[in-house]
């Protein structure tokens, strides 16, 4: 029986890896801006002429559920989940923000226009100071914000049909 111990404490091991892995949710990070309210840093507002003079504190502001996506014209899984988001943008219990994080004016606006826009609002984060204060991984991750503008939930990588809104 002595002999075996190893091999037995080398699957338990093994065992409990296995089931912290497979159980564990990768997609979901817990991030201590849960129940915070977004930051508010100045942003350029990019093709909508009705968003043009306001910031995202007036955006926030707005009493529906916001959704925050940052993306980028060079980002493959930005176009993975961009169907997602524009069958997100037919319900009108959101509003979208897009956040066009560290790309050029000219790649987003050729993204959107061959892909199409389900974005209420884009604002610029060229120097990704807004991705910083969220605590940003990379791109895409999106952030839901309830009608007072405070972070409820967050998501890294692309949205798919089982992320919940």
């Amino acid at each position: 029986m002595r002999r075996f111990l190893p091999l037995i404490i080398l699957l338990t091991v093994i065992a409990l890896f296995l089931f912290g892995t497979f159980k564990k949710n990768t997609r979901v990070i817990p991030t201590p801006l849960i129940g915070q309210e977004v930051p508010l840093i100045e942003l350029e507002t990019i093709f909508f002429e009705e968003f043009e003079n306001k910031d995202l504190a007036d955006i926030l502001k707005i009493n529906k559920i916001k959704i925050i996506n940052f993306w980028a014209s060079w980002c493959l899984p930005c176009e993975v989940e961009h169907p997602i988001l524009m069958g997100l943008s037919k319900k009108s219990d959101f509003v979208i923000i897009g956040i066009n994080y560290k790309d050029t004016e000219e790649g987003s606006a050729r993204f959107l226009n061959e892909k199409g826009n389900p974005y209420d609002v884009v604002l610029i984060d060229d120097e990704g100071m807004l991705g910083i204060e969220m605590g940003l991984t990379g791109v895409p991750e999106t952030f839901v914000v309830n009608q007072d503008g405070v972070i409820i939930y967050k998501i890294v990588g692309p949205i798919n049909n089982e992320s919940r809104f």
